[in-house]
């Protein structure tokens, strides 16, 4: 089996191996060495040898063609692991037979010249032919090296990102039940208050915007103008709870419509006006809601102020902590998370996200998707 694999793993270092570098370099070689013999016999008064040359660039060509079976073995047979010792010997294996295989092909060139031995080719090619497959050797191993160095970034990146997404469904996840206890809230304060046909059509107003809401929910960005829709929708349950008591401003700039965003990140920001703001107030409150373009960078704002107030209740809750955290996790330093107190006891939060723009998509309706039996519902109070 580990044979069989090796062979494959040959056969592919030859089809995968990049043969416009090594001829390059062993022809850098090749020509380096005719030129310095060319020198050599110019100062010596004799003319070049052909067959000196036709014999180095020989060898040379033998070595650039098994270039890819030693690259594969320092890849194949490490030095760097357990079984050290076996693999060494396997490399000084292949090294001997690489010089025999030179002394070979040199001395057959060589035959009939009065040239030295097979023996004395292979003595006198230990020192060259050594230092030639070591640097091969070396250069596979730095090779593997940066190989299984861009494996465990891309590893590590993926897991990185594994994490991140783990953390922003346990945020979000944090987020829907909250929102829709405090929803839930707003409609038991409208039974409460005797007004059935209010919590039935809020009811049928959150039906519509959940739906909305989990529509995306392998999605931790969605557009800007997808998230106002989501936030009309809210905007409207709290106007059927509050009426004349909240004023709503929306103003988005045409050109960040498209502007990615996380999801649900205005969510939390209009429930803290209203928690702190609208249900505090003995008066109108007014929420304002802004998005516009600052070069490279998207800047919201959500403001909430007027009013004649009640004390704001200390702390800021799970919205605007799970707010924090969110971006952090998205952006890390490359975020703005404000908040500066507004006339009236309100609140402005300002947030600032890098600017990418999402894909083109239908925009996602305003109008409220009533649910089947919550619709009977209101038609038989009505």
């Amino acid at each position: 089996m580990e044979q069989n694999q090796g062979l494959q793993g040959l056969a592919t270092a030859y089809r995968r191996a990049r043969w416009s570098w090594i001829v390059g370099a062993w022809g850098a070689i090749c020509l380096f060495e005719a030129t310095r013999h060319c020198i050599d016999a110019y100062q010596a008064g004799r003319s070049p040898s052909p067959l000196w040359l036709t014999v180095s660039g020989s060898s040379l060509a033998l070595w650039a063609a098994i270039t890819p079976f030693m690259l594969w073995l320092a890849t194949w047979a490490p030095l760097d692991r357990d079984g050290r010792y076996r693999r060494v010997a396997i490399h000084v294996a292949a090294l001997l037979a690489i010089i025999m295989a030179d002394a070979g092909l040199q001395a057959w060139l060589w035959s009939g010249r009065g040239r030295s031995t097979f023996l004395s080719f292979v003595f006198g090619l230990v020192i060259v032919d050594g230092f030639s497959y070591a640097t091969a050797i070396a250069i596979g191993h730095v090779h593997r090296a940066n190989a299984l160095y861009r494996e465990r970034v891309r590893a590590q990146a993926a897991l990185d990102q594994e994490l991140t997404t783990a953390r922003l469904r346990a945020l979000e996840m944090q987020l829907q039940p909250h929102f829709l206890f405090n929803t839930l809230h707003a409609v038991g304060a409208l039974v409460r208050s005797a007004r059935p046909d209010d919590a039935v059509r809020s009811l049928a107003t959150l039906g519509g915007l959940l739906r909305a809401t989990l529509a995306d929910g392998d999605q931790h960005e969605i557009a800007l103008g997808e998230e106002v829709a989501l936030a009309h929708r809210y905007l409207e349950l709290q106007k059927i709870r509050f009426a004349e008591r909240l004023q709503v401003d929306v103003e988005i700039a045409p050109e960040v419509e498209r502007a990615r965003v996380p999801r649900l990140i205005l969510q939390p920001l209009l429930e803290n006006a209203v928690r702190h703001g609208v249900e505090h107030s003995r008066t109108t409150v007014a929420i304002e809601v802004r998005a516009r373009a600052r070069g490279d960078r998207l800047e919201l704002i959500v403001r909430d102020h007027g009013g004649v107030r009640e004390a704001r209740s200390p702390g800021h809750g799970i919205g605007l902590a799970n707010t924090r955290a969110r971006l952090a996790t998205l952006y890390g330093e490359a975020h703005q998370f404000e908040r500066t107190p507004t006339e009236g006891g309100g609140l402005a939060i300002r947030i600032e996200i890098p600017l990418v723009l999402a894909p083109v998509r239908a925009p996602v309706p305003l109008e409220l998707e009533l649910d089947g039996e919550l619709q009977d519902a209101l038609e038989a109070t009505s």
